[in-house]
């Protein structure tokens, strides 16, 4: 939160000053989905996280572009409006736009529990993808801000957690501190 991407030293790398952004070589992602695809593509021998099957590859790219109006969408401006604009501006949540996240991602839980995962643990079979690590990090930033996600999406995270391993609670460490401090 010290607005390093809003400086002309990182305008000059993406001049939509947003981040994430990759940067390989002479190749510049400035899309998260877009540079997910392609770190996996790039470095995962194992094909795992972006399968070469196109029926499976299918399933993690209409994830990837569901999620930026749903998952996305409603789990950040839970987020944003329950945490981060009320310690930003130093004033209180606009509780009707907290709770309409919130019924908002009720909604999503309930599709991505019944369409994108059904009987499967992960979205798209037995192993976890990147649709799977971006579906945790979106359900993780709201729950960090105090929303309280359904059981099944909870075991969804447990599950995704137990195949990252310790490495999930630290890519996610500095979220939930920083809920905590704006919170407290």
């Amino acid at each position: 939160m010290k607005g390093q991407h809003l400086k002309k030293s990182f305008a000059d790398i993406n001049p939509f000053k947003k981040i994430p952004v990759v940067q390989d070589g002479n190749l510049l992602i400035i899309e998260s989905c877009a540079g997910l695809r392609y770190i996996a593509g790039q470095y995962d021998g194992s094909g795992q996280w972006y399968p070469g099957q196109l029926q499976v590859r299918a399933k993690v790219d209409e994830y990837l572009d569901w999620q930026h109006l749903n998952t996305r969408a409603h789990g950040m401006g839970y987020f944003r409006n329950k945490v981060l604009l009320p310690y930003l501006k130093k004033c209180p949540a606009d509780l009707a736009v907290v709770s309409e996240h919130s019924r908002e991602l009720d909604r999503v839980q309930e599709q991505f529990t019944s369409y994108f995962l059904g009987p499967r643990p992960f979205i798209t079979g037995d192993k976890p993808t990147i649709a799977d690590l971006l579906a945790a990090c979106e359900f993780e930033q709201p729950s960090a801000g105090g929303y309280k996600l359904k059981d099944p999406v909870l075991d969804y995270l447990a599950r995704v957690k137990a195949q990252i391993g310790p490495d999930y609670d630290k890519v996610h460490e500095n979220m939930r501190s920083f809920a905590q401090k704006c919170m407290n």
